[in-house]
C-alpha cells in the first residue's frame, strides 16, 4: 500500500514517458538487476524481482544465495518473476504492485497497466543520473546525495592508490569472453568500462569501429591477439545456474585456455602477467552503486599483486569475488 495515496504526488520524467506517483511506494517491483543495485543503495527492498538467471523458486526465500552478491543485502524475500528478459505479467498483476521498476526495452504499455511504471536508460544514461529518476519515483530523494558522496570517496581512494599504475600502465583492454572462447567481445561501454576511465584508465578499442550506444564489437581471437594494451581484463559468466548450487564462476578454468593458446601469448599484457579474470556479473550485469564499490574494492587487490615473469606457468591472475557492505 502506497503511503499517503492522496497526498504528494509527482510526476516523474523517465526514459518511458512520464508517470504520475503519489506518496511513498511500498510494494516495489524491479524487473532488472541494475534497478535492484540503485534500489538497494536507496534503503529500498523489492517486492519482487527479475533477475538474470531462471530460479524454480516462487520466491526468494534465501536471498543471499539465490541473488549472487546483491543478496547479501536483501532482507525481505521477493517474490520471483522469472527471466529478467521475459517477466511474468500474470504474477505482476496478480501482485498488484505499487511501483514497477525496469529498462528501457520492456513493454511500458504493458507494464503500466498493472501499475505505475518508471524505466531507464542503462545505455546512454549513467547510473547517477538514474538514480535521481528512481529516487524520485521511490520518494527517496534525500538518500541520493550521500549515494553518490560515497561513491566519490571510494573513487578517489582508489585512483590514489591506483596512480602510480596508471602513469606506467594506462592502457586498458576489457574483453567479454564466454567459458567456451566462442564468443569474445570487446567491451565499450557500461558501467565498469566508465568506471576504469574516471579512475584514469584509457580504453583501449578498435580502430575501425566507431564507439558509440549500444555497439559491441565481437572479434576473434586473433584480432584480440593484435590489440595492444598494458593490462587486460577478461569477463566472464556462467551459462547455467539455479540455487541448488553454490554460485561460482570458473574463472581459473578459463585462464587456462588461455595459458594454451598461443596466439594469446603475443600480447604485451600477457608476456608481463597483467591479464585477470573477473566475474562478468558484477563487472557488466549488476551495474549501478553497488557494483561500482565492489568493484572498487577489488581493484588495488587485483592490479597491484606483483606481475608474473614470463617464465612462470602461471602468468594470469584471478579475482575471487567476495561481496561486503558499501561503506557507510
Amino acid at each position: 500500500m502506497i503511503s499517503n495515496p492522496s497526498t504528494d504526488c509527482r510526476v516523474v520524467k523517465h526514459a518511458g514517458g512520464e508517470t504520475t506517483i503519489c506518496g511513498k511506494p511500498q510494494k516495489v517491483v524491479a524487473l532488472e538487476p541494475k534497478l535492484l543495485s540503485m534500489m538497494l543503495a536507496l534503503d529500498v527492498q523489492p517486492f519482487a524481482y527479475a533477475d538474470t538467471y531462471l530460479l524454480r523458486a516462487r520466491q526468494f526465500d534465501n536471498p543471499s544465495q539465490q541473488i549472487p552478491y546483491l543478496g547479501n543485502f536483501v532482507t525481505t524475500q521477493p517474490i520471483n518473476l522469472g527471466d529478467r528478459n521475459n517477466p511474468s505479467l500474470e504474477a505482476l498483476t496478480l501482485l498488484k504492485p505499487d511501483l514497477i521498476l525496469g529498462i528501457k526495452f520492456q513493454e511500458n504499455q504493458l507494464l503500466s497497466a498493472i501499475a505505475p511504471t518508471v524505466l531507464i536508460d542503462n545505455t546512454e544514461e549513467t547510473w547517477q543520473d538514474n538514480i535521481q529518476i528512481l529516487a524520485k519515483a521511490l520518494h527517496r530523494e534525500d538518500n541520493v546525495q550521500q549515494v553518490i558522496d560515497s561513491h566519490k570517496q571510494q573513487l578517489a581512494e582508489v585512483r590514489s592508490k591506483l596512480a602510480p599504475l596508471i602513469n606506467t600502465h594506462p592502457r586498458v583492454l576489457n574483453v567479454v569472453c564466454s567459458q567456451s572462447m566462442d564468443y569474445i567481445e570487446i567491451s565499450y561501454s557500461g558501467d565498469a568500462v566508465r568506471l576504469l576511465e574516471e579512475i584514469g584508465f584509457q580504453s583501449v578499442l578498435l580502430q575501425d569501429v566507431e564507439r558509440k550506444p549500444g555497439v559491441r564489437p565481437v572479434v576473434t581471437i586473433e584480432t584480440l591477439s593484435q590489440l595492444d594494451a598494458d593490462i587486460i581484463i577478461v569477463h566472464t559468466w556462467l551459462d547455467h545456474w539455479n540455487d541448488e548450487s553454490t554460485y561460482n564462476v570458473p574463472l581459473e578454468k578459463l585462464q587456462q585456455k588461455w595459458a594454451k593458446n598461443p596466439l594469446l601469448h603475443n600480447s604485451r599484457a600477457w608476456k608481463e602477467g597483467r591479464v585477470y579474470f573477473v566475474d562478468h556479473r558484477v563487472w557488466g550485469v549488476i551495474g549501478g552503486p553497488m557494483a561500482d564499490s565492489l568493484i572498487l574494492e577489488q581493484l588495488p587487490t587485483l592490479l597491484l599483486s606483483p606481475a608474473k615473469s614470463k617464465s612462470n606457468s602461471r602468468t594470469t591472475k584471478k579475482i575471487s569475488a567476495t561481496c561486503t557492505r558499501l561503506s557507510d
